[in-house]
């Protein structure tokens, strides 16, 4: 029986990926460097295929030759940025409020679930929670989950200092999550844009290293990396291939999934 669903942020709730553009613009124009690309599908494609590499998108920064240090908190471009995000909060896909109220209201009511046993939702991301509270709290969405992991709670669970915190793919922030809201992870829904969301959610090593957890996984097709990408899929050690178990192009379809699995 479902028991939870866990939602990433960016690209799956939130619109950030044009806030990413603009915001890249601004900074561009910030330290007079010229920006190389005239829309929006152009510059993802380049943001998410630099994203891809080890350094993340410090590699996005170098390529575009402008200032930054994503180890040094203290660097002049996240104290920019924090403030560019404050004038600009992302907006909500089309129907993603609605579904998350929904879902709430299906976890709630639904007759499948005993008492203290209704279906959970939280939130599993790297952002912080600075950006993500005030969007939530404006949507009216924030008392719908029941837990979140954001990029504060992986920076402290990770003792790094002032360094990297933890990023995808790690399952750390699931294996989190599933212990915030009490639940099996094979009882419990991943939605993601990314083929790293993907990749963490498979084998996630909670309480016993001999039983890891593989989620159910959801590909939102809207998101930073598309359908086309989606469906290539992970690549694991093994040689073989590990799929979403579905792939959506409209949140409302998430509905459907759940009221299939409870």
């Amino acid at each position: 029986m479902l028991q939870g669903i866990t939602l990433d942020y960016d690209g799956t709730i939130a619109r950030t990926s044009e806030r990413q553009y603009q915001w890249f613009i601004y900074w561009s124009d910030e330290n007079g460097v010229d920006f190389p690309f005239s829309d929006v599908e152009e510059f993802m494609k380049f943001y998410n295929e630099r994203c891809s590499s080890p350094i993340g998108v410090q590699k996005v920064y170098d390529e575009l030759k402008l200032p930054c240090d994503m180890n040094d908190k203290n660097h002049p471009v996240w104290k920019a940025y924090t403030e560019y995000k404050e004038r600009n909060p992302a907006s909500f896909y089309p129907g993603m409020k609605e579904v998350i109220l929904e879902l709430h209201d299906i976890g709630n009511l639904s007759e499948n679930y005993q008492r203290n046993r209704r279906l959970r939702l939280a939130i599993n991301t790297t952002n912080s929670w600075e950006s993500i509270y005030p969007e939530l709290k404006k949507e009216g969405v924030l008392g719908c989950f029941d837990s979140f992991v954001t990029e504060e709670v992986l920076r402290d669970y990770h003792g790094a200092m002032g360094g990297n915190g933890i990023t995808k793919p790690s399952k750390i922030p699931l294996a989190l999550n599933l212990g915030l809201i009490g639940s099996n992870g094979e009882s419990v829904i991943h939605v993601g844009d990314t083929l790293n969301d993907l990749a963490a959610s498979h084998k996630v090593i909670r309480l016993n290293p001999s039983r890891p957890e593989t989620l159910l996984t959801v590909g939102a097709a809207w998101g930073y990396e598309g359908r086309e990408k989606l469906e290539s899929g992970v690549r694991l050690t093994n040689d073989a291939t590990l799929h979403f178990n579905y792939i959506i192009d409209k949140p409302e379809e998430l509905v459907s999934i759940v009221r299939k699995l409870l």
